[in-house]
């Protein structure tokens, strides 16, 4: 049985999605494929494994998203090549 999920207004599989680990300035910082957790919170615990560093990043707006491979190349894969705007203003 394959799990789907909505995305906007996209139904996929999760199997064909990507967890996201987001810092407070946009920049995505972590990736998982989308059957490694079931939610958002699930997929936080598996980045971040204790309690209490996962409740300080929500604090200071850490965010966890679901998206598809169309999403995923567009805003993570240029975090992770280090061509994104996030990098590019960190540096400037």
């Amino acid at each position: 049985m394959k799990l789907m999920v909505q995305t906007g207004e996209e139904i996929v599989p999760l199997a064909q999605c990507f967890w996201i680990r987001i810092s407070p300035d946009g920049c995505v910082c972590s990736s998982s494929h989308g059957d490694t957790a079931a939610t958002a919170e699930a997929a936080h615990k598996d980045f971040i494994p204790k309690a209490r560093d996962r409740a300080r990043e929500l604090r200071a707006g850490w965010r966890i998203r679901l998206v598809t491979k169309a999403q995923w190349k567009e805003q993570a894969e240029p975090c992770f090549m280090g061509t994104c705007e996030h990098r590019q203003q960190a540096v400037a």
